[in-house]
């Protein structure tokens, strides 16, 4: 049997007593890839349940760890909650294939720690990704993934990998992001909270927008999350005051609705510099474009910027279907 079984925040005062029952009969790995744990921690797993560190190689590639747990009871802990890191859900499917039996004990997790020390709510919470230090693939991903749910104005929560506590250079990565992509997402007024050891007794919090904090430069340590903020409820709000934080939101318009704005802007623009003549020539075709420009306005109004694109998107064409018969219309 294979049992995967999460250490929590704090794993002297957060493990499972079921989880410790189990494994003193078990053959017992300890993860030491997948997130950070400090030192005192893995040494007093490694006295008090004879644990083996587990690194990348033996959980990629965990053909030891399988073939024992066929023959035996193999126990796996991990900090925080099982199946965050989908590293340990790999490791499951892959015991499940081979018939292998597989217990999970769950125990608490660092994003729940995380958003409920700031007092967010959790089922406000869009994404969850990880940053590695000076990759470019993952910091445009990240970048992307943030800004669509800043549109839907959810939170968001990155996991630093290989930045050993420094926000500074964490900041350098998502700010080259920000020149890269140029919308904003991660621009100097962007508020964040930056969480440090999350549910430990050295828990740290701060927050603030990218240049007060690359200004400041707290000290943090790991493990450490930050966490973008989308629009706030009063009480959420409430929470980050109460612990004394500097409190801000950070809505963002949906690139629907800009792109909506602009083309509203445009339209009328163009109108305003037509003929009067034209205008007397085609009344009918500008006046149903004012009627879907409108529509359009009040569609982002009600919240719906989709349709309203298409509304507006209807308005710009039929002025520019005057352009194409040869009439004179100034587009900008």
């Amino acid at each position: 049997m294979l049992i995967i079984a999460g250490l929590g925040v704090s794993p002297r005062s957060t493990a499972p007593l079921s989880l410790l029952e189990r494994c003193r009969g078990a053959r017992t790995y300890l993860d030491v890839y997948t997130t950070y744990m400090d030192e005192e921690e893995i040494v007093w797993l490694e006295e008090a349940l004879g644990a083996i560190r587990a690194g990348r190689e033996d959980l990629e590639s965990p053909e030891k760890i399988l073939g024992e747990a066929s023959t035996g009871d193999v126990c796996l802990l991990v900090y925080g909650d099982p199946y965050i890191a989908t590293t340990h859900q790999s490791l499951r499917v892959m015991a499940m294939r081979r018939g292998i039996p597989v217990r999970t004990i769950y125990s608490s997790s660092f994003i729940n720690a995380v958003l409920g020390e700031c007092g967010l709510h959790a089922y406000k919470l869009g994404f969850i990704g990880s940053i590695l230090r000076g990759d470019v693939g993952s910091r445009n991903y990240v970048y992307r993934q943030v800004g669509r749910t800043l549109e839907l104005r959810r939170h968001s929560v990155i996991i630093p990998t290989g930045y050993n506590g420094s926000l500074g250079d964490l900041f350098e990565d998502l700010s080259a992001a920000e020149r890269n992509f140029k919308e904003g997402f991660f621009s100097d007024d962007t508020y964040l909270i930056a969480v440090s050891r999350a549910g430990k007794d050295d828990q740290r919090i701060v927050a603030g927008t990218l240049g007060e904090l690359a200004k400041d430069k707290p000290q943090i340590k790991e493990p450490f999350s930050l966490v973008v903020p989308g629009e706030l409820h009063f009480t959420e709000e409430e929470a980050l005051e109460a612990l004394g934080l500097k409190v801000n939101s950070n809505v963002k318009k949906s690139t629907a609705e800009l792109r909506t704005s602009r083309i509203i802007q445009k339209v009328r623009n163009a109108v305003k510099k037509a003929d009067q003549r034209l205008i007397d020539k085609y009344r009918g075709v500008f006046e149903n474009s004012e009627l879907y420009l409108r529509d359009a306005e009040e569609l982002l109004a009600q919240g719906d910027p989709s349709t309203a694109l298409m509304q507006a998107a209807y308005a710009e064409g039929l002025i520019d279907a005057l352009r194409l018969l040869g009439e004179d219309i100034k587009w900008e």
